[in-house]
């Protein structure tokens, strides 16, 4: 029982594994013979390989080869044409590399901006057939961001599977923390308020003293006072500077001051 083979077509960027699979399929076919021209090949067998080879080409190329008289030629003719592609497009690959090897995300980059030009170039790289793992773009990632990200990093290299994870995570997780860092630096420089009060003019002392007293009220207007208990008479229910009896003694030495200022006055 005869098997029909399929021959593989050639594409833009698979020439390599082509020819392997065609000098494969062509031996089965016993015509490879004609390729290779090291012996006498009879007519038959030589067409025979020449329509093989037209099977496995596309349109565009037909034409490019329809001209050559013997399977050999023609087979020449592909060679040259896309080992010539293949040189430009593996020195275009290099010149990619060495780019992504070169690259570190600067202190003012943010890492969106950063993970954009990675994946950019990694991207590229891919679409001239050569092959990037996740793996090494996530490394890259990881190791090209600058020292203040190295909490996360260790977090992601420690408690994560680095060999999992997608480059998607991984951005993901850079930029959480990103988030979180610039919360807390707005948080320690008083955030909006902060640009509030350098707006405002200066206070007088008086002004100021008022308006400490009266953010001081509305602060302990959220307490229940009942539950306070006082460090100058221990009574509940006040804050010390509110005391009664400290009023009524503070009182009690004006009212002596100002006796004592009687008396001395009455004896001059």
């Amino acid at each position: 029982m005869g098997v029909t083979l399929r021959y593989p077509v050639l594409a833009e960027n698979n020439y390599g594994v082509w020819a392997v699979k065609m000098k494969i399929f062509m031996r089965a076919q016993g015509v490879w013979a004609a390729v290779e021209g090291n012996e006498a090949v009879d007519d038959k067998k030589d067409q025979m390989a020449l329509a093989a080879i037209i099977q496995a080409v596309p349109e565009a190329m037909v034409l490019a080869i329809a001209e050559k008289e013997t399977t050999k030629e023609a087979w020449n003719t592909l060679k040259e044409m896309h080992i010539g592609e293949e040189r430009v497009r593996n020195a275009n690959v290099q010149t990619l590399k060495r780019e992504l090897e070169r690259m570190y995300m600067e202190d003012a980059e943010t890492i969106g901006e950063y993970a954009m030009k990675l994946t950019t170039i990694v991207n590229k790289i891919r679409a001239l057939g050569t092959k990037v793992e996740e793996t090494t773009v996530v490394e890259k990632l990881l190791h090209t961001v600058p020292d203040k990200f190295q909490h996360i990093v260790s977090t992601i290299e420690q408690w994560g599977d680095v060999t999992k994870m997608t480059v998607a995570e991984a951005i993901g997780r850079l930029k959480a923390y990103e988030a979180s860092m610039a919360g807390r630096r707005r948080d320690k420089e008083g955030g909006p308020q902060l640009l509030v009060a350098l707006e405002e003019p200066r206070l007088t002392r008086a002004e100021w003293e008022a308006k400490v007293a009266e953010e001081k009220k509305k602060y302990r207007s959220k307490f229940d006072k009942s539950k306070i208990d006082c460090r100058k008479c221990g009574k509940f229910g006040h804050f010390a500077d509110e005391c009664d009896e400290v009023k009524k003694a503070t009182k009690e030495v004006a009212q002596l001051a100002i006796t004592d200022d009687d008396d001395e006055s009455m004896m001059l």
